[in-house]
């Protein structure tokens, strides 16, 4: 190989090795490495308020872990993410999208509280329904007394170390010259793609009144 050569494959190899990416991997947030709380008031909340159909198709996924805040109750310690609704009058509905990843998917539970933070719903990760590359559930916010005020985000221990297996085939082909014919020769082989469902992972949460959800339909 001549040097001008050598040195173009060196380049090449350099390129690209500088365009790798690490491969995506779910944080799990730790209440070990949090400085917690113990009365459910202290716990910083997020403002959920609707926002128009535009903003809310570009608004991107969070992480988990970099949202959660730890809250203890004597001697349990539980990573949340406590979203305030704000500019929501019922009826209304609560979008929670979780991303279905390799690198670990978020099984989350969600609570709609009152304002003295008392459950007025709860939705285990079994409630999600699978569409595309997320898990999502909506949250119907009707009128009742008292009012909804917040959403709480918490990982579903029941549903976390479970897997999302999906089967699917591929097929490669190979063309074979016989004379004037030609032969397709096709070999199927069985896929399989595993997602571990994580106590972490991308998210993210909307709302809007039921009447625009309604006629977005």
């Amino acid at each position: 190989m001549s040097r001008p050569a050598a040195i173009a494959l060196l380049a090449m190899v350099a390129l690209a090795a500088g365009c790798t990416t690490t491969p995506y991997k779910a944080k799990v947030p730790s209440t070990a490495d949090m400085a917690c709380v113990t009365d459910f008031a202290d716990v910083a909340r997020m403002t959920l308020r609707p926002l128009d159909a535009k903003t809310t198709e570009k608004l991107g996924y969070s992480e988990f872990a970099d949202l959660a805040q730890c809250y203890r109750n004597g001697d349990a310690s539980t990573p949340l993410a406590l979203y305030a609704f704000e500019g929501v009058t019922p009826p209304a509905e609560a979008k929670v999208s979780v991303l279905l990843s390799t690198g670990g998917t978020f099984a989350a539970a969600v609570d709609v509280l009152d304002a003295q933070f008392k459950t007025l719903q709860h939705h285990g990760f079994d409630a999600f329904v699978r569409r595309g590359d997320e898990y999502s559930l909506t949250v119907f916010l009707n009128p009742s007394d008292p009012p909804p005020a917040y959403l709480m985000l918490v990982p579903d221990q029941t549903q976390v170390g479970k897997q999302d297996i999906a089967i699917g085939s591929a097929a490669n082909s190979m063309v074979i010259p016989a004379g004037p014919v030609m032969f397709v020769y096709t070999n199927g082989t069985e896929t399989s793609a595993v997602r571990e469902f994580m106590a972490g992972g991308k998210l993210k949460v909307t709302v809007k009144p039921q009447a625009m959800a309604a006629f977005d339909r």
